[in-house]
């Protein structure tokens, strides 16, 4: 089995308690609302890659009801409890490395932390793809922990389940996102509390970016 098959099986076995855990988690809020400011288009078409259970769905919803959302996971539980909690959009199990198959367009991508489930090569084909598939000033949004690649391996928790997690040098993000033909609007820096009994903080580091207009 390879990491990525290790990974998505483990975030399907996990989906429930994800969902506990991150459903009312209100820290990147800023961050979804200044995604949602810069998508300025009514009624605008979101895809919300690596969707999870819902939870920035639901909240691009309750801030943008016009939005027209359609989710993917690789997880099907994921995509089962996305359902559940977002009757109004669509949601369907895809590899996230995948999107280039859409034959549809959208005006804003959304990304949180899938970025650490993809290598350095698949994150720069992530940006070119989203760049095909979005509109013009489209909006895209990533988030991922800056990190030395080197340090990308295997997690596991108490129990023995393990995920692949890659981290990615700000630099590095910056540049493949410009070679896509993206412009940087936002940058935030989220402190992550890892453990509620410890007091070391990862930064979340969150990037808004909108497709160079053409002359």
């Amino acid at each position: 089995m390879d990491a990525h098959q290790e990974t998505f099986e483990t975030w399907n076995k996990l989906a429930s308690l994800y969902q506990d855990k991150f459903m009312e988690l209100h820290l990147y809020d800023e961050t979804y609302d200044a995604f949602c400011q810069l998508v300025t288009t009514p009624n605008a078409k979101i895809l919300d890659i690596a969707c999870g259970p819902g939870n920035i769905s639901r909240y691009l919803l309750n801030k943008r009801p016009d939005f027209r959302l359609t989710g993917i996971d690789t997880a099907e539980n994921m995509v089962a409890l996305a359902r559940k909690n977002n009757p109004s959009a669509e949601f369907a199990v895809m590899d996230m490395r995948e999107i280039g198959t859409f034959s549809e367009t959208f005006d804003g991508i959304i990304c949180g932390f899938g970025l650490p489930y993809l290598s350095e090569a698949d994150a720069a084909k992530l940006f070119s793809d989203a760049h095909r598939l979005l509109n013009d000033k489209g909006v895209v949004y990533i988030s991922f922990v800056d990190g030395a690649p080197a340090q990308s391996g295997f997690k596991a928790d108490n129990e023995g389940n393990r995920i692949y997690f890659w981290f990615h040098r700000l630099d590095t993000i910056l540049q493949q996102l410009n070679d896509a033909g993206f412009e940087l609007q936002k940058t935030f820096e989220v402190p992550y509390k890892t453990n509620e009994t410890e007091t070391n903080t990862d930064i979340h580091t969150i990037l808004i970016a909108q497709k160079k207009t053409t002359a």
